[in-house]
């Protein structure tokens, strides 16, 4: 709990000290960049500190790491003298209720998938170890690139950076690479979900700006109900195959089923089990749900497809770089819409 607390703390007032550099930049948005301003603050933070690290300038320490925070808080300080205290204070107090919708919404999936992560916190299966292994390298590493956990003399051969995100903060806030490696993917969870609500609302906002701001607030959280909850139907599927739906018996006693069939997901076009119930029972029945999309060379011969949605992958909790590169999409989609705000 101390651990997840310190997190939210320093993603949460790091995101408040960039906020003036959002709010200047990006004019074109109804919340000014507000949603995702934690998301951006986590990037810019960790690439400074990690440039400075590589060029030598600083050590991969608790010192290093805040000296590089202090810079981000010396630029957010900056700009909000550019933009006017007075302006800043004056936007919030009208937007508070959009402000109040960002900070409970991020709040709730944060701690969220922290509580889901403290239900299967163990590393283990998949890529974990190795993702593990890559926090903890870094957090071992005084300079940059870090050491490679497994040859020893020789750095990380492989996209590390969003790795060092994670380690940033665990190093920052005094914490082990276990406990950080599952904050790690809740954290991921909570910046996605503010990071598409602020992408629906700031969409809702450009079509109707004289609409009612709190309604499409309440719009917008439809962004992370089917970004990170809702998926395919594949679960769904699933159980009604084990109960033999769609099934029929041929009159040579082979079971049948044309829908299956043309539905084309494998383990799912071979007849089910007997006797027929509810309860899937395969083996990992659920890594199905990545797999849905079949694919076919010339020869006729099925190659698999991999087609993970947000829900397979947090649920997984596989820290892979495409997980983590996540909310920095929406941080890019913000911008281009500011742009295309802005060119309109």
């Amino acid at each position: 709990m101390i651990a997840w607390l310190s997190w939210y703390l320093v993603i949460t007032l790091s995101g408040w000290l960039v906020f003036p550099i959002l709010y200047r930049l990006l004019p074109g948005l109804a919340d000014r960049g507000y949603g995702v301003s934690r998301i951006f603050a986590w990037l810019l933070w960790g690439y400074i500190f990690w440039l400075l690290a590589s060029l030598g300038i600083l050590r991969n320490n608790f010192m290093g790491i805040l000296r590089a925070w202090l810079f981000v808080a010396l630029l957010g300080w900056l700009f909000a003298r550019r933009s006017g205290w007075k302006e800043i204070a004056a936007w919030l107090r009208t937007h508070g209720g959009l402000v109040a919708a960002i900070e409970v919404l991020f709040l709730v999936a944060f701690g969220l998938w922290a509580l889901v992560r403290a239900t299967n916190p163990e590393a283990l299966g998949t890529e974990k170890p190795m993702e593990l292994a890559f926090i903890n390298a870094i957090l071992r590493s005084d300079t940059f690139p870090p050491h490679d956990p497994w040859l020893s003399g020789y750095s990380i051969s492989y996209y590390y950076f969003g790795y060092v995100l994670v380690a940033l903060l665990a190093k920052a806030t005094a914490v082990s690479g276990g406990v950080a490696f599952n904050l790690g993917i809740a954290l991921v969870f909570a910046l996605s979900a503010s990071g598409v609500y602020s992408l629906v609302y700031n969409l809702l906002r450009s079509r109707q700006p004289a609409g009612s701001a709190p309604r499409q607030q309440g719009y917008a959280l439809l962004g992370p109900l089917f970004l990170l909850i809702y998926s395919n139907l594949e679960g769904l599927l699933h159980v009604l195959h084990t109960r033999g739906v769609f099934w029929k018996q041929s009159t040579g006693g082979e079971w049948i089923s044309p829908f299956w069939q043309w539905l084309d997901i494998v383990d799912l076009k071979t007849a089910p089990a007997q006797p027929f119930h509810w309860a899937p029972d395969q083996f990992w029945w659920w890594w199905r749900a990545s797999r849905v999309v079949q694919d076919y060379d010339l020869a006729g011969r099925a190659r698999e497809i991999i087609d993970e949605f947000p829900f397979f992958s947090f649920l997984l909790a596989d820290l892979h770089p495409h997980v983590l590169a996540m909310p920095f999409a929406f941080l890019a989609m913000a911008l281009a819409l500011h742009v295309f705000s802005d060119e309109r």
